[in-house]
């Protein structure tokens, strides 16, 4: 069988069809502390002293930001496949 190759980290980050259902929270985790890192690079484009940064980057952090909030969506949607009264699927 060839794999294929991932070269995003949302790649990896996508929940199969085939996985049992609940609470993905270490993937979860994963992306809310990559989306506090990336707001952390934006907090310096308003310190003062500092130069500005380029609109690219401050576009290109909202952006990867966005697609960590997607991400965490589609992760709690998958959620929504858990039985409520604790019995299998």
């Amino acid at each position: 069988m060839k794999s294929k190759c991932l070269a995003l980290p949302e790649e990896l980050l996508t929940v199969s069809s085939d996985v049992e259902a609940g609470i993905p929270i270490d993937a979860i985790n994963c992306i809310i502390i990559r989306a506090d890192s990336v707001l952390a690079l934006l907090e310096d484009h308003f310190i003062e002293d500092r130069p500005p940064l380029p609109s690219a980057t401050v576009a290109g952090t909202l952006w990867d930001v966005r697609g960590a909030l997607a991400l965490i969506k589609t992760l709690a949607d998958s959620t929504r496949k858990m039985p409520r009264d604790g019995g299998a699927l």
